[in-house]
């Protein structure tokens, strides 16, 4: 078998009249001699174009006529086909490639992924949502637990990010009033954007212990290990996750051998794709920490991540963004999720088949609006 094709769609979700599209879905489509076709995802949030030009006119070339099965090899060849390697733009150019050579080789050996990958460790996979259907966030948490769910992210940063340490009694107090609406039931993740600086930071930790979180994401910038760290080793009973923003085991490598988190957070369509994430959580696995896949994207990331998790001994949680009606609507066969969880897939490959003429309806418009956090003084945040 041969690779023939490769195409990339972009499909903006749309964000409701007279708003900006939510989020830009950059889907990739691998054909081959044999009529068997794979699904990936390679959504950046950013770089949208940039992305499309990585598959279609640099990476993509050079693996027509090569065989979609040797996944391991051609990998490799992604990521040092070019003098210059890694960044966002690339690793996510090849996180979607891999993703559609795994969906082609489990078609082709009539097996879901996760068995090819050695095999389930557990029955099914947990997924928690976030706030993204657009309304307050008491009613978002009320809406999850109607559909089952039993944990839940809120992000609590402002645009104008926070750089005293009395914000930090604000953001403390918002903690508290999320794990009032949420009850003492639900497991619960902060979100805090990278924006405090390690004095609010240690203030605001210090505060929410009794909030009993599932962890506190991007506490404080993570352009280096060290206040992480530090932070870790200061409040052993608030779970320090971070790790979106990586790429590859190289990425991690340092983060996990200084400790810098108790759960690490690779994004299937940033990190390298399926192949890669099982190396991270494998080096993860040796320093005792747990994966929780980021993932707010669309519906192949989100397969291929329960593939992975599947068979990922020390996984934790699994990212979930329900951008309805627009996740379903993009794809005639889907993952089934129950009460919280994504049963694991028994069609072969991914189990995820696209609407690919269907994409169409709603084309690319242009990048979504930069995220970006300002101080007072208009500068920029080192977040």
């Amino acid at each position: 078998m041969k690779i023939t094709d490769i195409n990339v769609k972009i499909f903006a979700v749309p964000g409701g009249e007279g708003k900006p599209d939510r989020r830009n879905w950059i889907f990739v489509r691998i054909d081959t001699d044999q009529g068997i076709h794979g699904y990936g995802e390679a959504t950046t949030e950013q770089f949208d174009q940039a992305v499309v030009a990585a598959i279609t006119r640099d990476i993509g070339p050079a693996l027509i006529g090569e065989d979609p099965t040797r996944i391991a090899y051609q990998w490799q060849k992604m990521h040092r086909l070019y003098w210059w390697r890694g960044g966002i733009v690339q690793c996510s150019a090849i996180s979607g490639i891999d993703q559609a050579l795994w969906d082609i080789t489990g078609k082709a050996f009539g097996q879901p992924v996760h068995r090819l990958l050695g095999g389930a460790v557990r029955d099914r996979v947990q997924l928690y949502p976030r706030s993204d259907l657009g309304l307050p966030l008491d009613e978002e948490i009320a809406a999850a637990k109607e559909e089952g769910f039993t944990a839940f992210k809120a992000g609590i940063a402002t645009r104008t990010a926070p750089f005293n340490v009395q914000q930090g009694e604000h953001f403390i107090e918002k903690t508290h009033q999320f794990r009032e609406m949420a009850g003492p039931d639900m497991e619960l993740m902060v979100d805090v954007g990278g924006t405090m600086p390690l004095p609010m930071a240690a203030k605001y930790l210090a505060g929410v212990e009794q909030d009993n979180l599932l962890f506190v994401e991007e506490v404080v910038n993570g352009d280096t290990p060290r206040d992480l760290k530090a932070l870790r080793q200061a409040f052993p009973s608030v779970a320090i996750a971070f790790g979106e923003r990586l790429a590859t085991r190289w990425g991690f490598r340092e983060y996990l051998d200084e400790g810098a988190a108790d759960v690490i957070q690779p994004d299937l369509s940033h990190c390298g794709g399926i192949s890669e994430v099982l190396k991270i959580a494998n080096m993860a696995e040796v320093h005792s920490v747990r994966v929780a896949p980021h993932g707010p994207y669309g519906p192949v990331n989100k397969a291929a991540g329960v593939h992975a998790a599947a068979v990922m001994p020390n996984f934790l949680i699994l990212e979930h963004c329900r951008m309805e009606p627009w996740y379903s609507d993009v794809q005639t066969e889907g993952l089934a999720i129950r009460h919280g969880f994504a049963e694991l897939p028994t069609a072969p490959g991914l189990g995820v088949e696209l609407d690919w003429e269907g994409l169409d309806a709603h084309p690319y418009r242009g990048a979504r609006p930069l995220d970006h956090f300002t101080r007072e003084d208009g500068s920029e945040a080192l977040v």
